[in-house]
């Protein structure tokens, strides 16, 4: 008996040492933890989306990675343009991580504003840049101050401006102290100089609203035309309150232009318009129209074959086709402006490598029905439109996305234009010669060239004296270093099936 309970009490000290742990003893391996992945719930989302509205859908890869964050993964989906290999690929797809400020942006309304636009211009071999200045907008602290189209900014807070600090310097609350330059002809050295100017401080502004309506003039050329000119710079219906204010104003505007200046023919600038609203587009191109018919069809869109089966047996095959319109109205169908007649034979119109997408479909869609003349520089090429996707009051995902989801066509069926169109009369705004001259003033090398092609017997402006410059400093404006690196700046954004697509996606 004995001996059987010592042999109770070896096991049970075996049993002991076998599975205690001793307190200095390290812990044996472990299997390593699945870590979870943070980006999987945006990204399912996104997915999902993509994989049915976007319009290259059949080209979006099988098998992502999904651990990516949610812009890069968004990338990886996309059919990527290639100038050489793939030109009719996607070059205007883009997700935001607050879709509240994307659909800001689609409306002119910017959270952080400088008050001004502006391209980049190189410094000779440095990586400093200067700001020239392509418009002061409106009712901004900048056009107050005196910021105006031509001048630069050399620095700001006394800070060069470079590649790394530009978006730093240029955002932000406050105020900014910008380092100016101008153009002055030395006499004695018979050439013009770029001199600091001074320093001019300026209020940055908080959701800022832009009104695309920015100058309109009627010109009595020397045979005794009457021109109007309209600087148009995006298009959108309003500050995204729903009251179309600023499409009232520019049909207003057109309409006063016509009745009480007496306009017959018309300059539409739309160098800087890189797009925005379909409504707008149609609803400008509406007044531009020669015997406009509410019957004839100024665009109609095609989708991927998913989406576009989805849609006609929805809403009838009709439902992508745009007419022209006799009415503005809003979303409860009041109307709130008549669309003008202006009785337009030819329509003249400034374009530049800004140009783009709702502007060139403004050129596509008339373009069967009156004579286009266009006088700048090749166009963006852009024929492709987009519709905003966000999910409202999630708190775990914030993004908005802006994929393409359609081709849009003119009546005639043509869409060919993914070049650009070209100008039968080319005048380069921003060539070896940077000197700059405001909108409206017929000095300008864009406007000038438009009103002579109108009246011959117009004298031109002689080409201005190119600026000779210290040999130290050379710059430069390149369109990598343009405002299309703004993506809402080349945006047309389908609000008029807006709506539809949201429930659809519900």
């Amino acid at each position: 008996m004995k001996r059987i309970f010592n042999l109770l009490m070896l096991l049970v000290a075996i049993v002991a040492l076998t599975t205690g742990c001793k307190p200095n003893e390290p812990d044996g391996p472990k299997p390593p933890k699945k870590e979870e992945n943070p980006h999987q719930y945006v990204n399912d989302w996104i997915f999902k989306e993509m994989n049915v509205y976007y319009l290259w859908n059949e080209k979006i890869p099988k098998s992502p990675d999904y651990t990516l964050d949610p812009k890069a993964f968004f990338s990886s989906l996309l059919y990527k343009f290639d100038k050489t290999t793939n030109p009719n690929g996607d070059r205007f797809s883009w997700i935001q991580e607050n879709y509240v400020d994307l659909l800001n942006s689609l409306s002119g309304v910017k959270a952080d504003e400088i008050g001004f636009e502006f391209v980049r211009v190189g410094v000779g071999k440095t990586d400093q840049y200067y700001l020239l200045v392509l418009y002061p907008k409106r009712g901004s602290d900048a056009e107050a101050k005196g910021i105006k189209k031509g001048r630069f900014v050399i620095k700001i807070d006394g800070q060069d401006i470079t590649k790394t600090n530009i978006s730093t310097l240029t955002s932000g609350t406050g105020s900014k102290t910008l380092t100016m330059a101008d153009w002055f002809f030395d006499e004695a050295e018979n050439k013009y100089k770029l001199g600091i100017s001074g320093d001019v401080t300026v209020q940055m502004h908080k959701d800022f609203a832009e009104n695309p309506v920015y100058l309109d003039s009627v010109y009595t050329t020397a045979n005794n035309t009457k021109v109007g000119y309209l600087v148009y710079n995006f298009f959108a219906g309003d500050k995204g309150d729903g009251t179309r204010s600023y499409d009232v104003k520019m049909l207003n505007t057109l309409k006063k232009m016509k009745n009480e200046g007496g306009m017959t023919e018309l300059i539409l600038d739309l160098r800087y318009n890189g797009g925005g609203a379909l409504s707008s587009a149609i609803a400008l191109a509406s007044a531009l129209k020669p015997n406009r018919s509410s019957s004839e069809i100024f665009s109609y869109a095609r989708y991927n074959d998913l989406v576009q089966s989805s849609l006609e047996q929805k809403y009838g095959s009709d439902f992508a086709t745009d007419y022209f319109i006799d009415n503005l109205k809003d979303s409860k169908g009041t109307v709130l402006a008549e669309i003008p007649s202006l009785g337009l034979q030819k329509l003249y119109v400034i374009t530049s490598q800004w140009t783009a997408s709702a502007s060139e479909m403004i050129i596509n869609g008339l373009r069967p029905y009156l004579e286009i003349v266009i006088v700048g520089e090749t166009t963006v090429g852009k024929n492709v439109g987009s519709v905003s996707f966000y999910k409202e009051n999630d708190p775990n995902n914030k993004w908005g996305m802006q994929p393409i989801i359609a081709k849009f066509y003119n009546s005639k069926g043509e869409s060919d234009y993914t070049a650009g169109f070209v100008p039968q009369h080319e005048v380069h705004e921003l060539d070896n010669n940077l000197m700059l001259v405001e909108f409206g003033d017929i000095k300008d090398k864009m406007l000038n060239k438009a009103l002579n092609v109108i009246d011959p017997s117009m004298s031109q402006v002689p080409p201005a004296r190119a600026p000779r410059m210290d040999s130290k400093l050379r710059m430069s404006v390149t369109k990598s270093a343009s405002m299309l690196e703004n993506p809402t700046k080349t945006t047309l954004n389908d609000d008029v099936r807006g709506k539809a697509f949201r429930e659809m996606m519900k």
